[in-house]
């Protein structure tokens, strides 16, 4: 007989956390399957950037699309100050700001400023004297303006959010999705085998819910879209603390920078932006060469000897609006029994689970969540740079 419960989620990234949590929180007997490690895929290859509405104003799109970011980057600060739906006053930020910069022409000046004014979150110009040590060098003509967008560590966010809820996370080496009036999900781990008859099924499992939705037959009345992206690492011992977009004439920034330590200590930064949105057509060797070039003419200032190079391919999975056009806002679709979850972006995390629990409506919680389900739970994923499958160069 498979054992009941309110709400399975399948998958375990920050949108399944934080469904999880949320669900939880409201008395739904709740638990989550990883058949990867939490975070594998779209959230770990993510910059962790709390974005505010930065990249939505330089491109025309702060109506919509920065408000929504803009909302939801409060929750993440009042979480971050002890006073959200979620305590993450232990979480890890790298960085409490990142920053918005120019490079000396007046065009991208001229854009700096029109985006500044465009933001919700009050940046602020920063008098030279006041410039992150990474700008020290910087040459005249370079404008940088301080944004109130934190920078979390993603594998400690991850820990943050999963640890409370520990008892309540599943690993699965196999996972299968019995469609039906009433669906079923069967998993096997180690040898050892769980039927679950759960009264509704959250899908948060990211390009993952593609095979998800097929499985149930639901592929044609929920669909899903792919928009890749081509990130690129670098390493070495003279880069600076950089946390960044640089802007552009472009609707996007032209790099966005974050950085960070690996697990040897040495200094990596980890490139977006327009190089990883137009790095999907050219080969490793190509994006690698492009970055150095790119990386050169917006930050010809910093110091980049002896460094090591790394690309990773990243597919952003995400629901169609209720129009059939791409989002700028969490897309959260039922059919019956059946939830599928895209967050969008990793600032709307709280939204979207928000309104898995609106979708829920009609589903009375049990109120029966404090049971710990007896099965191997899943690790953490290693960032993308500390993964043993990089090839750097």
């Amino acid at each position: 007989m498979p054992a009941p419960l309110d709400t399975l989620i399948l998958g375990g990234g920050i949108a399944g956390l934080w469904t999880l949590r949320t669900l939880l929180d409201a008395g739904f007997d709740a638990a989550l399957v990883e058949t990867a490690t939490l975070g594998a895929g779209q959230t770990i290859a993510s910059q962790g950037i709390i974005h505010a509405g930065t990249k939505y104003a330089l491109s025309g799109q702060a109506a919509e699309a920065a408000r929504a970011a803009g909302d939801a980057a409060a929750i993440w600060r009042g979480c971050l100050a002890g006073r959200g739906p979620i305590d993450l006053e232990g979480a890890r930020t790298l960085s409490m700001h990142t920053y918005l910069f120019t490079t000396p022409g007046v065009g991208s000046r001229l854009t700096g400023l029109a985006a500044s004014k465009a933001l919700a979150v009050g940046p602020r110009k920063l008098a030279r004297s006041e410039y992150p040590a990474a700008f020290a060098q910087a040459p005249t003509g370079v404008d940088v303006y301080e944004l109130d967008e934190p920078v979390f560590d993603t594998p400690g966010l991850l820990r943050q959010l999963a640890e409370p809820v520990a008892e309540r996370l599943v690993r699965a080496d196999e996972l299968r999705v019995n469609a039906g009036e009433t669906p079923t999900v069967s998993l096997s781990t180690g040898g050892r085998a769980m039927d679950l008859a759960p009264r509704s099924i959250v899908l948060t499992a990211g390009a993952g819910n593609e095979a998800l939705l097929t499985s149930l037959g639901l592929e044609s009345e929920i669909r899903m879209q792919r928009r890749p992206l081509h990130m690129v690492m670098l390493r070495g011992p003279t880069l600076p603390q950089l946390f960044a977009h640089c802007v552009s004439l472009s609707d996007k920034p032209r790099a966005t920078i974050t950085s960070t330590a690996d697990r040897h200590g040495r200094t990596v930064w980890y490139v977006g932006g327009q190089i990883a949105e137009s790095g999907v057509v050219r080969s490793r060797e190509e994006q690698i060469a492009f970055a150095r070039s790119e990386l050169a003419a917006v930050a010809p200032w910093v110091d980049r000897d002896r460094t090591e190079w790394a690309t990773l391919r990243v597919d952003r999975a995400e629901g169609f609006d209720h129009e059939g056009r791409r989002p700028n806002t969490p897309v959260v679709h039922r059919q019956g029994r059946v939830i599928a979850c895209w967050p969008t972006k990793l600032v709307l995390a709280p939204v979207a689970a928000g309104e898995v629990l609106r979708a829920l409506r009609g589903i009375e919680p049990s109120r029966a969540t404090g049971g710990v389900i007896d099965w191997p739970r899943p690790s953490v994923a290693d960032s993308p740079w500390d993964a043993e499958n990089v090839t750097w160069s």
